[in-house]
């Protein structure tokens, strides 16, 4: 959950008032994760001494209970799963992915019909039913996710506060060929760090896709994937964008102004354009 929200939560912060507001999510978001999947740890370990077996599954530990006041507590625990999927998918998975649809394909796709692309998808192309029958299969679904997250995760925050220092143009942000084109389109620092980072990592995956699958020492990694695939693309980006940086993406100090109605710099002037 962390590695899906991390990676879109821009999505939810380019409408906060102010810049500042993002700190009160930071510190309470991974507070009530946490406590959600506290609450699922004490509920499998209670299932065990009630039931004589471990129930990870928050739906059939509710058709355990048969009596009046349990049926009506599995309704009610039923309906918040409902909902919970819905708040889950539609801010972890669809505004995101619609989002991007719609900035990539605008003449074709609004964030309506990117939402219906997003739900077939991702509720029937990837049958996700199967993602969970078991822990053991969910459990393997969230690693695998983490070897493609958590690159995305520590590219995007070196290079908003390490290599741009918290300045952007947002103009330039929706301009095709604006500062932030790069060398056509891409940035190949980027590139690197993501090759750096997926690629030790994949054996793992492989080994979650099929169990019987060996892949030698690299079994290994599949404990410390999201650490080493965070660390491993942030130091590498950051290196890279020291070395050899994009300097026309980058806003200097004296192309800002303070806007005192929105507390925040701003860019307020057109940029020299430089070749990266």
């Amino acid at each position: 959950m962390l590695s899906t929200v991390g990676t879109n939560i821009s999505d939810f912060t380019r409408y906060a008032k102010k810049p500042r507001a993002i700190y009160f999510q930071t510190v309470f978001f991974p507070l009530i994760c946490f406590f959600i999947a506290f609450l699922g740890i004490i509920s499998a370990s209670a299932s065990k001494v009630l039931y004589g077996e471990y129930v990870w599954d928050p739906l059939t530990l509710a058709s355990y209970w048969t009596s009046p006041a349990g049926r009506l507590g599995a309704f009610y625990c039923g309906f918040a799963w409902m909902v919970a999927q819905i708040g889950v998918n539609v801010s972890a998975n669809v505004i995101s992915v619609s989002n991007d649809m719609a900035a990539l394909f605008p003449k074709y796709i609004n964030l309506r019909r990117a939402a219906f692309i997003a739900t077939l998808i991702g509720g029937w192309v990837m049958v996700p039913w199967k993602i969970i029958t078991s822990a053991a299969s969910l459990l393997s679904f969230m690693a695998s996710l983490g070897i493609f997250l958590a690159p995305i995760i520590a590219i995007s925050i070196g290079d908003y506060w390490i290599v741009k220092q918290r300045r952007a143009d947002v103009r330039d942000l929706y301009t095709p060929h604006g500062r932030y084109r790069y060398h056509a389109g891409v940035n190949w620092r980027s590139v690197v760090a993501m090759l750096v980072s997926i690629g030790p990592t994949l054996p793992s995956l492989a080994k979650n896709i099929e169990p019987a699958v060996n892949v030698g020492g690299a079994v290994y990694i599949a404990d410390v994937v999201w650490y080493y695939g965070f660390l491993s693309a942030f130091i590498v980006y950051v290196g890279l964008s020291k070395v050899s940086p994009a300097v026309a993406s980058l806003v200097f100090q004296g192309e800002l102004v303070v806007d005192e109605a929105l507390d925040v710099e701003i860019v307020v002037e057109e940029p020299k354009k430089l070749d990266d």
